[in-house]
């Protein structure tokens, strides 16, 4: 079980490497540029990874689970489901200025290609991170201090139109522009949309 559980540290280490490499574009994610990234001879490589495309399925799982960890920890961190949400927002451009990479690779056009298996991946792992926000926000709608006359689903568009845009701005300006500050702003004004009492 150990040497299984080594093996698995490993491979998470390696896709971790390979997403500090997205970060100056796909292109950049090698077998040889991720061996030297960690500190290898590519046939140690090789024996976890086969090829490029199985570093980048393992890079987009390392991201499905930090969105995923990232929403859970913000439930966990917070009784209200309100402050959940926001917490959640912050977590997200926290993780975006962390890992660059992130949004390069989300964005990056064999992501975005009609026909691509990584963006139907990468569409079920946004799905996913959807559906864990929206059972927060349901809980909040439950006892009373989020709207019930706007969907979950809906409450979640929002909360992400706080900080997609900004972290899109951090993407296309090589990290010139911090969303931190523009995020906060932005959940001031979700807070007063979504919060139960104020839609009258």
């Amino acid at each position: 079980m150990s040497k299984r559980m080594d093996r698995i540290s490993r491979r998470e280490q390696i896709a971790e490497e390979a997403l500090k490499l997205a970060a100056r574009g796909i292109s950049a994610i090698t077998m040889d540029n991720v061996s030297k990234a960690c500190g290898i001879v590519p046939s140690a490589l090789y024996r976890h990874y086969k090829n490029k495309n199985e570093i980048i399925h393992g890079l987009k799982e390392i991201i499905r689970k930090k969105l995923i960890e990232n929403a859970q920890l913000a439930a966990s961190e917070e009784s209200s489901p309100l402050a959940a949400l926001k917490n959640l927002a912050r977590r997200h451009a926290e993780l975006i200025c962390d890992h660059p990479g992130i949004p390069r690779f989300l964005f990056s056009e064999a992501s975005l290609d009609k026909d691509s298996l990584r963006r139907k991946g990468l569409q079920s792992i946004i799905n996913e991170y959807r559906a864990a926000a929206a059972v927060i926000a349901e809980k909040g709608q439950q006892i009373g201090e989020i709207r019930t006359d706007i969907s979950a689903v809906d409450v979640v568009f929002m909360l992400l139109g706080t900080v997609v845009p900004p972290s899109f701005l951090f993407h296309i300006t090589s990290g010139e522009f911090d969303p931190r500050e523009q995020v906060e702003r932005n959940l001031r004004l979700f807070e007063d949309a979504v919060r139960s009492g104020t839609e009258d």
